[in-house]
């Protein structure tokens, strides 16, 4: 069985590294995905689902969580969900984190949570829900008794698994264990959570992939085994990291990355230095083509857009020590 989370881990950690308020705060600047997405994430990755459902990259890191790969493809399979001309939204979401020595099927699937959400048919989704998996039970979410919805069950090795789904009538569906969904139930979403909305505030909330670190919680059992990655160097008092990666509607033309970190004022004095260097070591391979890098920094947040060729994101990569993606727009067919 491998890692519990192992397919959103290596993706966040490396993704999130790439260059790009109080709960009184207009939504509205949030991306779509973050005003609903539990409290409880520590790392997501998010992307438009033609992207996701189609690109090998990820296909290979959902495979690392065979169980999960399942419940999808069944999911996506009895819904009559066509990936390479869906309009919506899939994200992966990192529920707490594993503690040490936690392998078993049910610790594992208890650490992913798959939303869906705006898709071009919500309604027709939600319909496919109800006449493709019988209904059991409901929970209550946001406020609202959500029915739930039988995915499959599992056994492996004495260990039981219960998958289910949760959908509102606007077409929102939450894939889970019932431990993930009732640790979505159980906890208030990240948009409530002032950090979180100074940083995500400060990416464009309709860029293709989008993702979140809790680099406190996440990173703090990782930093022993990230020595000569930079992400290793990230200041204590950054609580939240989001970023957002646009790429170009023409082939081989640099990409649009941003990066917003929010936190303490000390946490935030420090963390300039650390995106200076990650500017200056993917120029140092190669100069940015066009206008210069655009810093920006608040009190408790600071900010990063840039673009950066596929050699520079490739170097990048390198650094945190995982494989590069190639990016391109569903449909498209180029790489990033």
């Amino acid at each position: 069985m491998p890692r519990p989370a192992a397919i959103l881990i290596p993706a966040a950690v490396a993704l999130a590294c790439l260059p790009f308020a109080s709960s009184c705060r207009p939504k509205s600047h949030l991306p779509a995905w973050v005003q609903v997405a539990p409290g409880d994430s520590t790392a997501a990755f998010s992307g438009e689902a033609a992207w996701v459902l189609t690109h090998k990259d990820i296909q290979s890191l959902i495979s690392r969580e065979p169980m999960v790969e399942r419940a999808l493809d069944l999911f996506l399979q009895k819904a009559r969900i066509n990936p390479r001309t869906e309009t919506g939204r899939l994200t992966f979401h990192v529920i707490g984190m594993p503690n040490k020595g936690e392998d078993s099927l049910q610790k594992g699937l208890e650490h992913v949570l798959i939303q869906l959400s705006q898709f071009k048919e919500p309604t027709a989704l939600v319909g496919a829900l109800t006449e493709s998996f019988p209904q059991e039970g409901t929970l209550r979410i946001q406020g609202r008794d959500w029915p739930l919805y039988v995915i499959l069950d599992i056994e492996a090795g004495g260990t039981k698994a219960h998958i289910r789904a949760a959908s509102d009538e606007k077409g929102q569906v939450w894939i889970g264990s019932l431990e993930a969904l009732n640790r979505l139930a159980s906890k208030d979403t990240l948009s409530s959570q002032p950090d979180a909305v100074l940083a995500a505030e400060w990416i464009s909330p309709r860029a293709p992939f989008q993702g979140y670190l809790q680099p406190e919680a996440l990173l703090g059992g990782l930093r022993q085994t990230l020595d000569g990655n930079i992400v290793k160097d990230l200041p204590k008092g950054v609580n939240a990291l989001f970023w957002s990666i646009t790429p170009s509607e023409e082939k081989d033309q640099p990409v649009k990355f941003e990066l917003a970190l929010a936190g303490t004022p000390e946490g935030i004095n420090q963390v300039t230095p650390w995106l200076q260097r990650l500017v200056a070591a993917a120029n140092a391979v190669q100069s940015a083509p066009g206008s210069a890098p655009e810093l920006m920094q608040e009190k408790r947040r600071v900010g990063l857009r840039c673009t950066l060729t596929s050699e520079q994101l490739k170097l990048v990569m390198e650094k945190l020590g995982q494989p590069g993606f190639t990016f391109s727009l569903p449909g498209g067919g180029r790489k990033a």
